[in-house]
């Protein structure tokens, strides 16, 4: 019985030798997964709506995170760069240095932008909304960029 047993535990041993690692490109991939909100109201010195954002990730080097700006979040109206974020640096585990995961994060809402010359943030009088959209990408510290995904659209209260 007890050479059954080791010749089942051998087994075992080199089937779980076996498993493949996943292999990812070296130039990070990023996935939308969720939003918690699609209706803010915009930021005003007082308050500030947010949401909350989680998008998947892989890397096929793990060199996601660490002490430069790891998550980039962009105002599609402007172009520019709404907030950017830091992300804890991910440890390696197993064999290879390839990694997945998901990184959840806050948004805040950003002011109205009026086509009537209106200082922005400021409520509008009758209060109307804006679709507002943010684009998405991460850097590794080895600066390559991931792919873009574009979130849902979100609509500003502009009140």
């Amino acid at each position: 019985m007890g050479k059954y047993m080791l010749f089942i535990a051998a087994c075992a041993t080199i089937l779980l030798g076996c498993v493949n690692e996943p292999t990812f490109s070296l130039v990070p991939r990023i996935e939308f997964r969720s939003i918690s909100k699609t209706e803010m109201n915009q930021a005003t010195a007082s308050f500030a709506d947010s949401t909350r954002t989680t998008i998947y990730f892989e890397d096929g080097d793990g060199d996601i995170g660490g002490d430069s700006l790891s998550v980039f979040v962009l105002d599609t109206r402007t172009g520019g760069d709404a907030v950017s974020f830091r992300v804890k640096s991910i440890p390696i585990e197993g064999v290879s240095n390839a990694i997945s995961g998901t990184i959840s994060f806050p948004i805040d809402a950003s002011c109205c932008i009026y086509d009537t010359g209106q200082i922005p943030c400021t409520p509008s009088n009758p209060v109307i909304t804006q679709e507002l959209v943010y684009d998405i990408y991460i850097k590794d510290r080895a600066g390559n960029q991931s792919n873009i995904v574009t979130l849902p659209a979100i609509t500003l209260s502009c009140q």
